[in-house]
């Protein structure tokens, strides 16, 4: 017998035989206070993700465009540049088509008759990388060295010189990787170095995007958020400043379509993208078409909401039918990349496409809950791709809360190193046809200190709980720090991956049972940044996901309208999971 499988046979009795012997010692179970992450492996995400106050309710109306059945771009930017700051650019019923991407600037919403309804549809040819979007590249300034307020928490920094912010600054702050820290971080992978994980060429690849709400003197900071690290004076920690961010911008209730405009301008950008965008948001919005990604999120994106949408279609295509593959292995849903901070990606549906959620540089703080990301394909047919997948260094404190995920969470070692992710309450179960890379969750090489919480996991096919050895035959709920060497041994592996996980009660198939750690405590808290059943829930149980509901998760939920998982009106999947929101 193999070390994986008497290992996995020893966990998956250790919960069995710790209850016979105290109930032969007479031990009797008592009442457990709620489960708290410890601190220095989370940080405080309620109300530290997404617009500060919630998304804006915008009710008066600028202009009102009607598609001309020529090219309508011209006449959409003209409305946008116009209109005044709070308002609204109400585009009516029909197909805009347009040959340059339409950009939305700060304080102005741009607003449709619902998905399916209003169409922005990119003409055969267009120029520029995109159909729509918030926002531009910003300017970075110069690295200013910080000297003091670095512990995680802190909201005050001191910097070396003065520094020159102003209140409503937005800055990055980052350090210098250090491959032998514990947790190890570096922008070096199986495939190299990744040069655009973060500043640098990607050797400051740990960091965040913070935003300064007051200057108490020339040298120091008051930051909105706390810091989510403590960052090493000995790492040269810096802060440089983001210029012509934009904010409080707005794209609502429209399909954008790019299923005629794409092809070889789209790679390495999105359909829809986010630049340099502080408290912006897309609601209830459709994206057709990812030739790389359906959403690019860049450039330190810091406190966007995304919510409500459906995000769907990578091309190009073979038959597209749901059952063929796609001809693309790299069609994803959000691409989030350099130091995106702080965002919400909340309600979304997200299908056929290669991946949900992908990250590349420093990407922290955010919240990816309550998605539904289902009917994922590559071109291997029966392999299971990321559903969500922390790719490029150096992702961390990020939480990953309530998704219905129809194929595997990853943190992999393609471009380097991530830590303390935070997964809870999520269903994570593969789908059904794939027998290859049939890991429900599976944390790569010097993937350190994550948190596995509450979670059901599993397709009742597993043959091992624990993989320790890459062999793509066997199935496992977990398979932990694989280190790409591409054999079917142990040699090399990581095992402080498994070592630094905190595991804790998770339902699989394979134990068919809760396994907690165990010491702490067995109530689960509903949220870890929710104070209470959202205003757009509906009527299902709430939390909806967790060994300690029943059912554990959805069997039929999102039936009528106002239900999380949104698909709204257009090119619905088979799928009982969906709702529909007009």
């Amino acid at each position: 017998m193999t070390q994986a499988k008497l290992t996995d046979n020893l966990f998956k009795h250790l919960t069995t035989s710790l209850a016979l012997v105290l109930a032969v010692a007479g031990f009797t179970q008592v009442a457990h206070a709620t489960y708290a992450i410890p601190a220095n492996r989370a940080i405080t995400w309620a109300g530290n993700a997404g617009v500060q106050g919630d998304i804006p309710v915008r009710s008066t109306v600028y202009t009102t465009l009607k598609p001309s059945g020529g090219d309508d771009a011209a006449a959409i930017k003209t409305a946008l540049a116009n209109c005044p700051a709070g308002q609204v650019v109400q585009l009516g019923a029909g197909t805009f088509n347009v040959s340059s991407p339409i950009m939305v600037k700060s304080n102005v919403t741009l607003r449709g008759n619902g998905m399916g309804s209003t169409i922005i549809k990119g003409m055969t040819g267009m120029s520029g990388n995109t159909v729509a979007g918030i926002g531009a590249r910003p300017s970075v300034g110069a690295g200013i060295g910080l000297t003091g307020g670095l512990s995680k928490g802190s909201t005050t920094i001191t910097t070396a010189t003065a520094h020159g912010w102003t209140p409503g600054t937005v800055i990055l702050i980052d350090q210098l990787n250090n491959g032998s820290d514990d947790p190890p971080v570096t922008n070096v992978g199986n495939n190299g170095s990744c040069t655009w994980c973060g500043r640098a060429s990607g050797t400051r690849s740990l960091g965040q995007t913070a935003k300064v709400i007051a200057v108490p003197s020339p040298t120091t900071a008051t930051l909105e958020i706390p810091l989510y690290w403590s960052y090493d004076p000995s790492l040269s920690p810096q802060a440089v400043k983001l210029g012509g961010m934009t904010t409080m911008a707005g794209i609502e209730k429209l399909t954008v379509d790019n299923s005629l405009s794409g092809g070889s301008a789209q790679k390495s950008s999105g359909t829809l993208v986010l630049l340099g965008s502080s408290n912006c948001w897309v609601q209830d919005t459709e994206v057709i078409g990812a030739y790389e990604a359906i959403l690019l999120v860049n450039y330190g994106a810091y406190r966007n909401t995304i919510r409500g949408n459906k995000l769907h279609e990578g091309f190009p295509t073979t038959a597209g039918d749901g059952t063929a593959s796609f001809a693309t292995s790299r069609a994803y849903g959000i691409n989030a990349q350099m130091y995106s901070s702080a965002n919400l990606f909340e309600n979304n549906q997200i299908y056929h496409l290669s991946t949900g959620l992908i990250t590349a540089g420093p990407f922290s703080g955010n919240v990816f809950a309550y998605n539904y990301i289902t009917s994922l394909y590559l071109n291997v047919l029966n392999f299971n791709p990321y559903a969500i997948s922390f790719h490029g260094s150096h992702a961390f404190m990020n939480l990953i809360e309530g998704n219905y995920i129809d194929s595997r969470v990853a943190s992999d070692f393609v471009w380097g190193t991530k830590s303390h992710n935070t997964f809870f309450r999520n269903k994570i179960a593969l789908a059904p046809n794939r027998t290859s890379g049939a890991w429900d969750v599976d944390l790569q090489y010097q993937s350190r200190y994550y948190n596995v919480i509450g979670n059901v996991l599993g397709r009742s096919t597993e043959s091992l709980y624990t993989l320790e050895a890459m062999n793509a035959a066997t199935s496992a709920i977990y398979r932990l720090g694989y280190n790409g060497d591409g054999d079917n041994s142990a040699s090399g592996n990581d095992i402080n991956v498994g070592n630094t996980a905190v595991r804790h009660g998770n339902w699989d198939t394979y134990s068919n049972a809760v396994t907690w750690n165990r010491t702490d405590d067995q109530t689960l808290p509903q949220s870890l940044y929710l104070t209470a059943k959202p205003v757009w829930w509906g009527g299902l149980q709430w939390p909806c996901i967790g060994p300690d509901v029943s059912p554990k998760y959805p069997t039929a939920p999102g039936a009528g309208k106002g239900t999380p998982w949104a698909n709204g009106t257009v090119k619905v999947v088979s799928s009982p999971y969906l709702s529909s929101i007009k």
